[in-house]
């Protein structure tokens, strides 16, 4: 690894320091934590115990970044860890004993330096991404079961389970809001169990609402809509929600130092006890009163309006796709029975390339190609032998 930091000299003039690594494989007991880390591990959580398993089955990958250090008190040479610390705990943990290490000369200064940049230089997988990679992996793999690859990568088949739905999703600007985070992955994961011309509906509630309300609204929905399908009958279809969301706090405070929004409601709303008026108030906050709801409302019209537009395309792309795919068959047909009529009657083939693979037609090309090049070379000679007599 090479790291490249800046710092100040004596005379205060700005130098560059480039720090080329050395790679090797260490004993994990050899390397200790470093007492000023960028971030702490959180052993229990899902995530970490995930890398712990992947070690325990498929071992340590990739190597950490150290320096090398002396105890002042025992002079015992150690590496101190500076970036990794999460693979390093662990490896630790998953009973490793040797791993690979980058060994860098920095000092504290641009130790604390590193640390920041190492962590802002990575970029984390979006779940869309896992969700490809987990697809190709099983389109590779046929007779791979989700239990199988959940045991080859270190994870449960719950969370191979949960990233595959995400397959469900066919609207590109949800998938963009789960990349982004705007949909927390729980919110997504329950989105995926609705039909995917009611996702759009949703999606306001998936973005506002908590995974403890979002969920279970979702799962009654699903309900609603199996119960139809069993007795036969259409779902009523999903209506428009206002979703109570509450408002940035700069945005309340800035009101209520210059109030223009909740004098204007109560002249629109013709409200007149201090009751309705408080209520007014609690509405805005939450994005409820009647001209935040008009405001969710035409979103959601455009987003369904945008749906259907994208519906009709998707329908029209393949419908052509058909006639195109019909017409190239019909063509094909008509080409196969004229050769087959030249054929019976011992005539040229109209066609004789017909039935020939793309790299035997490339191959007959070029071989005519050649032909004529030797024609046309013979007849330049035959006209210089012409002239010489």
């Amino acid at each position: 690894m090479i790291f490249v930091t800046t710092h100040y000299d004596s005379q205060n003039q700005q130098k560059e320091v480039v720090s080329m690594g050395e790679l090797k494989a260490v004993q994990i007991s050899e390397i200790r934590e470093n007492p000023v880390a960028l971030r702490t591990v959180n052993r229990e959580s899902e995530d970490y115990l995930g890398l712990v398993a992947s070690m325990q089955q498929r071992g340590f990958m990739g190597a950490i970044t150290v320096r090398p250090q002396k105890d002042p008190e025992s002079e015992e040479e150690y590496y101190e860890l500076i970036d990794g610390l999460h693979r390093f705990a662990a490896a630790k943990d998953a009973g490793i004993s040797e791993i690979n290490v980058d060994v860098v000369d920095l000092n504290d200064d641009l130790v604390l330096e590193a640390q920041i940049m190492a962590n802002i230089h990575k970029v984390e997988t979006r779940p869309a991404e896992y969700t490809q990679q987990l697809k190709r992996i099983l389109a590779r793999n046929p007779l791979m079961t989700e239990a199988e690859l959940a045991s080859k990568l270190g994870k449960s088949p719950q969370w191979i389970q949960q990233r595959l739905s995400l397959t469900k999703i066919d609207n590109e600007e949800i998938v963009t809001l789960i990349n982004e985070g705007k949909i927390g992955l729980a919110n997504a994961y329950a989105l995926a169990k609705l039909p995917v011309d009611e996702q759009a509906a949703f999606v306001d509630r998936a973005i506002t609402q908590p995974p403890d309300e979002f969920v279970p609204a979702v799962n009654s929905r699903v309900k609603e809509i199996r119960e139809a399908n069993r007795k036969g009958q259409d779902a009523t279809k999903a209506e428009f929600q206002p979703v109570a969301h509450m408002r940035k706090m700069k945005d309340v405070k800035l009101e209520l130092d210059n109030p223009e929004i909740g004098p204007a409601l109560i002249k629109e709303t013709g409200t007149k006890k201090p009751v309705d008026a408080f209520e007014l108030a609690i509405q805005w906050i939450l994005h409820l009163d009647p001209n935040s709801v008009e405001v969710q409302k035409a979103e959601y019209e455009e987003r369904m309006k945008k749906k259907e537009e994208a519906k009709k395309a998707a329908t029209l792309k393949r419908a052509k796709a058909a006639k195109e795919k019909a017409d190239a068959k019909a063509d094909y047909a008509a080409k196969k029975a004229a050769n087959a009529e030249a054929e019976a009657e011992g005539k040229e083939l109209p066609f004789p390339d017909l039935d020939k693979k793309p790299d035997e037609k490339k191959k007959g090309a070029d071989s005519e190609n050649q032909t004529e090049d030797a024609a046309t070379e013979g007849e330049g000679e035959a006209t210089e032998d012409d002239a010489e007599k």
